[in-house]
């Protein structure tokens, strides 16, 4: 290779770009918040940016500022209270909405945080949050979680003796000094299937807590019962002031029962540069066990990146890359940093080629690379490992 190759070859490549990396499109997450956002308010709905997980995988600190400062994001939900310390940390103002319970020991430092919101789904706990943030001449805001048919946290409204407990419960919540509550959620179990059956039942459950906690004087200034899945469904969207948007952000959808209408791009690919091109005769074995075994002269080219950055061993076998648009499955097991693909049909392939590991193409979508090993894209997005870069476009 001449000189003049090598440097155009090297041309765009930084230490970021050299084994593996995230390619994090912020123009896809703009457009995928900005549908979503959009469709809310034509139901007369705000919206809730769920950032948790790091943004399922794509870079919490980057992108809840990018939603605030340029689409107008002015609320967000994480699952942990480092989550919601991380995005105070990047610069957002905006209210942050912890999707479950802090512990008590946690209370001191979370009453000092006056955009920070917890849940609240146990008297015990209400009262000592009650007493600590008194103590500090606070008055700390919380929500109301309430389980109507998840089975996951929240206060239960479900049978007749647990909706009447928890109309106790709540009562005596509202009633405490040092808290504000600033809202009430629950959560969709089975939004994201054709059979609504079960959706509307928590939906009817959620509805009659409303009117009986209005019959009692307490009207929670927010109510949030629609995910990702019951967005785009107006029988759900309709009377409540928060839809919680959280995958189709990132442009995959919660199931293959919910259909696209937004147009949701996906916005993360994981790519990664082959690190060896070899020519192997028939008969020869490839990757631990020799699971796959040459039939033919076959071509195949290394890619640096195996479960330990977050691409599933269960692949093995079943997945492939892109390289040059053209797909290469995967020969063997996946390795713990490793893998090899057959480029045997692959024109022009040599060690730097830049293979797409995930991406918006439908052969390395997320959603079908999960649907070969029985899992969901969420899990996929949300296993990048933190030693992949990300690296933000747009």
């Amino acid at each position: 290779m001449s000189i003049r190759s090598y440097q155009k070859m090297m041309a765009g490549i930084d230490r970021y770009t050299t084994r593996a990396w995230a390619e994090i499109d912020l123009g896809a997450i703009r457009h995928n918040f900005s549908a979503a956002k959009a469709y809310a308010e034509s139901h007369g709905a705000g919206i809730i940016a769920i950032m948790k997980a790091n943004a399922y995988g794509h870079g919490a600190k980057r992108i809840a500022p990018e939603l605030e400062m340029s689409c107008g994001a002015n609320y967000f939900a994480v699952a942990t209270f480092d989550e919601a310390l991380e995005l105070i940390e990047a610069g957002v103002k905006s209210s942050i909405l912890i999707l479950s319970e802090v512990h008590p020991s946690l209370y001191g430092e979370l009453c000092a945080h006056k955009n920070i919101i917890t849940s609240v789904f146990r008297p015990e706990c209400a009262r000592e949050l009650s007493e600590v943030s008194s103590a500090l001449g606070k008055r700390t805001r919380y929500f109301l979680a309430i389980d109507t048919g998840m089975s996951r946290i929240g206060l239960e409204y479900t049978t007749p003796a647990k909706k009447q407990a928890t109309l106790e419960a709540i009562e005596e919540i509202h009633s405490l000094g040092g808290i504000e509550c600033a809202g009430i959620f629950s959560h969709y179990a089975c939004a994201d299937e054709h059979d609504k059956t079960s959706a509307l039942l928590q939906k009817s459950r959620f509805d009659e807590l409303l009117g009986e906690l209005k019959r009692r004087g307490i009207e929670p200034p927010i109510r949030s019962m629609c995910n990702s899945a019951a967005l785009t469904e107006p029988e759900f969207i309709d009377k409540y002031d928060l839809v919680r948007e959280g995958i189709g952000i990132y442009g995959l959808s919660p199931s293959d029962e919910v259909a696209n209408i937004l147009n949701m791009i996906p916005a993360m690919s994981l790519k990664a540069r082959v690190t060896d091109v070899k020519t192997l005769d028939a008969g020869v074995g490839i990757s631990y066990g020799h699971t796959f075994v040459t039939a033919r002269e076959t071509k195949v080219a290394t890619i640096p990146v195996g479960y330990a950055d977050g691409y599933p061993r269960l692949l093995s076998g079943k997945g492939g890359v892109l390289i040059n648009n053209k797909y290469a499955p995967i020969l063997g097991r996946v390795c713990m940093d490793q893998m090899m693909v057959d480029v045997t049909e692959i024109e022009s392939v040599e060690v730097d080629s830049v293979a797409t590991l995930i991406g918006s193409d439908p052969r390395v979508n997320a959603d079908r690379l999960a649907s070969l090993i029985g899992t969901i894209g969420y899990e996929l997005i949300c296993a990048v490992s933190p030693r992949i870069p990300r690296i933000y476009i747009n």
